[in-house]
Order: C-alpha cells, then sequence, then structure tokens
C-alpha cells in the first residue's frame, strides 16, 4: 500500500518593510515545533528564509511566504520583487 504524504501549508503576508523580515524565520520556527522537527534537522533552511525575505522587503515588495510540512521535506516559497524562490530541506 502506498503512503500519501501529510501536507500542511501556511501563508504569510509580509507588507514591503525591512520590520517584518524576520516573521517567516519566526513562523518555521513555530511550524517545526508543531512538527516536532529538530531545526538542526533541516540544515541552514532557517538562514535562507530570512535571507530571502529581507531581499525581497528590501526591493520594496510585499512578500508573501508559504511553508510546507510533508513526510519527505521541509519546503517553503517565497514571492515577492515579481519572483518566487523555493528552498527545501528534506525530513530526516
Amino acid at each position: 500500500m502506498a503512503r500519501v504524504d501529510q501536507q500542511d501549508t501556511i501563508t504569510l503576508r509580509l507588507p514591503a518593510s525591512l520590520d517584518f523580515a524576520d516573521l517567516p524565520r519566526v513562523g518555521l520556527a513555530a511550524l517545526l515545533r508543531i512538527h516536532r522537527i529538530d531545526p538542526g534537522d533541516v540544515g541552514d533552511l532557517a538562514t535562507s528564509v530570512h535571507e530571502i525575505a529581507t531581499k525581497l522587503a528590501a526591493a520594496g515588495s510585499e512578500v508573501v511566504v508559504e511553508f510546507r510540512v510533508t513526510d519527505a521535506e521541509v519546503a517553503v516559497d517565497l514571492t515577492g520583487d515579481g519572483r518566487t524562490i523555493r528552498i527545501n530541506s528534506p525530513r530526516s
């Protein structure tokens, strides 16, 4: 029998302001706690999320962050400044 990944998605919208650039990292930390994922298991994901959100906000764009957790990975899509950047990390 094939196993279907359990998926959980959370969307966060940030105004075009550097004052809110830390929120995606905080949201990711909360999501990891909910799913009982050790932050060390997803490597540098939090740092990458923060850096990309800061760059998009610095460009004067609203930033939309979508967090997805499946049985196989943690993925984050950051959209702003006319582009979408996906970063992900496998779950161990």
